[in-house]
């Protein structure tokens, strides 16, 4: 915080608020504020007109400063350090003010003091303070960077005092810098309007008395000239109404009417006593009677429907003027915003307010939609950098981005580890499938290896069945191919062989016997469960 060396009600510290948004203008920003509209605020800041104070208004200062002086030495002993008056501004929000009733040397502690009313007491003790003195601290807090804010509200006396304690709160900070943003556009878009005196209705000028005077016949009577002056009257009324005087005018005039229908009335009555009947009169008075309420009622409807039409204009205005607007916003998705000119403008009776309270309206909604669409964008780029290579998983971003950020971020945190676990698992299962399938190869080939080794290994024998056996399949015995490969080799060098055990074979005989022996070297390899197999080799080698 930057502080400044004025002192509060000076020129130099009236110069210095005028030149930036202070934290006592922040609720007519807002809209919130009991005391001046934003339109009014509006208007101050481009003309730099500051209101006069009455003295009624210098008065309740007065005693309201008098009131904070009292109450600061509890103020000390609640926070438990001295507090000092401070002027400050902003260092990385320059344009913001805050005057500031107590600050403590570390600026990490501040003060606001109200004058004592029951209501507001009331609402410090259940700690639920007005939305019009929150904005005022949330603006304080933010240019002092201060820890907390005491609220007290006294008439000096600690048996009269009540306070509560208000903290920083980001979302709270980031509505007043979007609000004071769109004060500062409209100030820049700023026409000042022609001043206008609040409408004084008047009514047509009065119709002199009737004068009747009665005795058993009418004596004397100027009714015939108030009826043609009261007729001229009724048809110069005005029907045709546009602005706040004309409203005021018909208010006014339906009142009159409604007298006059009550003085014919009288007349009437007092003609009445007078005598028993006197047609003319009678029928004179009735006449004009009821020409009265007849105006008096359209009138009074006039004014009715003619009203609601003002409104309807201004509110269908208002709605156009920030459907343009939301238009022309930077958002990621559409927004859901909060806009009500209907609810804003209920209760307002002058078009003025009317008129007011739904600028007031439009320019909430601005900041709430910024602000809104600000968050969206956030939370949109919050996932496209969390998210990596995996924005496959979040196909639903446009909704994902409508929650709040630490949602999101687990979200997006969960996902892509789920989505991991996922992918390891098929994986894991796709390396021991691949780890199994080599396994049986691994085996397949030793135990192919094996056999042919238990082959070379093996002493010829004959081949044959054990005939105790039963079965001539049950036993196989070791085929003896010795013999065999001698005489294939004799055969193949042309030579003979003198030893009785050697046997001469033709070379068809020779080719048979050497894929009787494959079969067999194959069958021996897998295991030999096809036994009819083995018994055609058997067979095919027995008849060699």
């Amino acid at each position: 915080m930057i502080t400044h060396t004025v002192r509060q009600g000076t020129d130099d510290w009236h110069a210095l608020r005028a030149n930036h948004f202070t934290a006592s203008e922040a609720p007519a920003m807002a809209g919130v504020s009991k005391y001046q509209s934003r339109a009014e605020l509006l208007k101050q800041k481009y003309t730099g007109e500051i209101p006069e104070v009455t003295p009624a208004q210098q008065r309740l200062f007065d005693k309201g400063h008098a009131a904070e002086a009292a109450a600061r030495t509890l103020a000390e002993e609640i926070i438990g350090e001295e507090l000092y008056p401070i002027t400050g501004t902003s260092e990385e929000h320059p344009h913001l003010l805050a005057s500031l009733d107590g600050c403590t040397m570390l600026e990490d502690v501040i003060w606001e003091h109200k004058l004592l009313n029951e209501d507001l007491a009331a609402a410090v003790r259940a700690e639920e303070l007005p939305e019009h003195y929150l904005v005022q601290m949330d603006q304080q807090l933010l240019v002092s960077g201060a820890d907390k804010c005491l609220f007290m509200c006294s008439d000096g006396t600690r048996e009269n005092a009540a306070w509560c304690w208000h903290y920083p709160d980001e979302a709270r900070f980031n509505r007043l810098l979007a609000g004071w943003q769109q004060f500062r556009q409209d100030l820049a878009d700023y026409q000042p309007q022609a001043q206008q005196v609040a409408a004084q209705g008047e009514a047509p000028e009065a119709l002199p008395a009737i004068k009747i005077d009665l005795a058993g016949m009418v004596k004397a009577s100027n009714l015939p000239q108030f009826k043609a002056q009261a007729m001229a009257m009724i048809e110069g009324i005005r029907t045709e109404l546009t602005t706040d005087q004309h409203f005021a005018d018909a208010a006014e005039t339906v009142k009159f009417l409604q007298k006059g229908e009550k003085q014919l009335e009288a007349s009437k009555q007092a003609a009445l006593e007078q005598t028993a009947s006197i047609a003319e009169l009678f029928s004179t008075i009735d006449e004009l009677r009821e020409t009265m309420r007849q105006k008096r009622l359209q009138l009074d409807k006039l004014v009715k429907a003619e009203k609601e039409n003002r409104r309807l204009e201004i509110q269908q205005k208002a709605v156009k003027t920030f459907d343009e607007w939301l238009v022309g916003l930077d958002t990621p998705v559409p927004i859901n915003d909060t806009f009500d000119v209907a609810g804003a403008m209920k209760g307002k009776k002058t078009i003025d307010t009317l008129q007011a309270a739904a600028d007031d309206e439009v320019a909430r909604a601005k900041v709430a939609a910024t602000q809104e669409a600000h968050r969206l964008a956030d939370n949109k780029a919050l996932i496209e950098k969390h998210q990596g290579d995996y924005a496959f998983l979040f196909s639903d971003w446009r909704d994902l981005i409508q929650r709040d950020a630490e949602f999101i971020k687990l979200q997006v945190e969960n996902r892509i580890a789920h989505h991991k676990q996922e992918e390891q698992k098929k994986l894991d299962a796709e390396r021991e499938r691949i780890r199994q399938e080599e396994e049986a190869k691994a085996k397949a080939e030793a135990d192919r290896k094996a056999a042919e080794k238990s082959r070379e290994e093996a002493p010829p024998a004959h081949v044959g069945v054990d005939p105790g056996a039963g079965d001539d399949r049950a036993v196989r015995q070791p085929i003896d191919t010795s013999r065999i490969t001698q005489a294939a080799s004799n055969f193949q060098r042309g030579s003979e062989v003198a030893k009785p055990e050697t046997v001469e074979i033709s070379r068809k005989e020779y080719e048979a016997l050497l894929a009787a022996r494959e079969k067999l070297d194959a069958l021996e390899a897998a295991g030999v469960d096809n036994w009819s197999g083995y018994d055609d080799a058997m067979a095919q080698l027995r008849a060699a």
